[in-house]
């Protein structure tokens, strides 16, 4: 079987045939740079509608636009933490670490949570368009 398949090929390479042309449709920029045309990234629904799905995130078409909203979610939890601490720890002594760290890292998650929202909105109204015709040439 393997033969054959070489066969095959070098026949192919040895005549210089071109390969057949397959039409591609080009997705547009905003398309293209989220990977809204992939499937798979909403094959998941979003926890509770803003809580990040990690399998979204953990693709290399997406990972790569997460910088800005972890960038904005660690400044809004350190923000909080230190509006916070110094009279959380004065009330609430040892346990303030314990109650303000869960809030802390739902309040860095959030912003993360609503850029991944707003990409699967996005993702659903594209899907829902019709197929744009291409202009005669």
């Amino acid at each position: 079987m393997d033969g054959s398949i070489r066969v095959t090929i070098l026949r192919r390479v040895a005549s210089n045939d071109p390969l057949p042309a397959v039409p591609e449709r080009r997705p547009d920029l905003v398309t293209w740079m989220f990977g809204l045309d992939r499937p798979t990234l909403t094959d998941r629904p979003q926890r509770w509608g803003v809580v990040p799905t990690f399998r979204f995130w953990n693709r290399l078409d997406t990972a790569k636009y997460q910088l800005l909203p972890v960038a904005a979610g660690l400044a809004l939890a350190l923000v909080f933490l230190e509006l916070t601490m110094s009279l959380a720890v004065a009330v609430l002594g040892a346990l303030a670490p314990v109650l303000l760290g869960p809030i802390a890292i739902a309040l860095g998650l959030l912003p993360l949570g609503l850029f991944e929202r707003w990409l699967r909105r996005e993702i659903a109204t594209r899907r829902a368009l019709p197929p744009a015709s291409d202009p005669p040439t």
